[in-house]
């Protein structure tokens, strides 16, 4: 299995460049050939990508999370999936070239840094914390993708009022359909995101004897879900629409960042992989 997996690491940046250059030709060149092609080589990606980490995982006999490297591959797979759920969704490639470039940069990161480590925290072994995690991710991913969006819609439309639009902002989608997409990223990153934090504490209250104990990363995380969650609520309520709601997604996504760069200066924490 190892040798499969270290084999399928190692060409899994060339494939990543080759979906990037597919989605490059879309919002550069006119090839509807290519366009159709786009969405079944970005699922091929999403499978052999998968079955790296699949085999990897049975390899050292548990998810394969101990390592920055390992997280590394792992975003860059959540990323994919993320995107290729709006894409399906809204039905629009045309920020597929930003969003899969970084993919492609972090699992080119992940695939030349990356060495083989077999001291793993026993949780990882367990089925439940495994699908924490993996939620967990895919909801910070999502989040994180609803802020470039965000960004996107906010640019665009900058230069819409200033009437400096270049080649790239006319390849874009319109700023109402950027602005779905930002919506559409936040729903399922609250979704997922709950999901994961709901089987994390199931799996703290097994372990630690507690479903809410004291750790910095569970009240950090704790308090970010219901922060979005409540946000998207007041912003639905209240009908925020526009430059409005990419600038509340934008601060929300401020907020994590230093949340999360804060709990980098904490040891005393119970999430540690290794």
């Amino acid at each position: 299995m190892r040798i499969y997996s270290q084999a399928l690491s190692v060409i899994l940046p060339t494939i990543y460049l080759l979906v990037v250059f597919y989605y490059g030709h879309i919002l550069f060149g006119r090839s509807k050939q290519i366009e159709k092609q786009s969405t079944w080589v970005l699922i091929a990606l999403l499978i052999i990508h998968a079955t790296e980490i699949a085999l990897r995982g049975l390899a050292i006999g548990t998810i394969p999370l101990a390592t920055k490297f390992d997280a590394l591959s792992f975003l860059s797979l959540i990323i994919v999936t993320v995107y290729l759920i709006i894409e399906l969704s809204v039905k629009n490639k045309g920020t597929g070239f930003f969003t899969l470039t970084l993919a492609f940069i972090i699992q080119s990161i992940s695939s030349v840094l990356y060495t083989w480590d077999l001291t793993y925290n026993p949780l990882l072994k367990n089925p439940v914390y495994a699908v924490h995690v993996v939620f967990t991710i895919m909801g910070y991913t999502a989040i994180c993708i609803s802020a470039l969006y965000a960004l996107m819609y906010i640019m665009l439309n900058h230069n819409i009022r200033n009437h400096k639009l270049g080649v790239i902002y006319d390849k874009l989608p319109s700023i109402e359909l950027l602005e779905n997409m930002s919506i559409r990223s936040i729903q399922i990153g609250i979704i997922t995101l709950g999901i994961g934090l709901f089987l994390g504490h199931l799996r703290a209250g097994d372990v630690l004897g507690s479903y809410w104990p004291l750790d910095a990363k569970v009240l950090f995380s704790d308090l970010i879900w219901f922060a979005y969650a409540l946000g998207y609520v007041i912003a639905q309520m209240r009908k925020w629409r526009g430059k409005w709601m990419a600038y509340l997604c934008l601060t929300g996504f401020a907020v994590l960042v230093l949340a999360n760069v804060t709990i980098l200066f904490i040891e005393n924490t119970f999430h540690q992989f290794k």
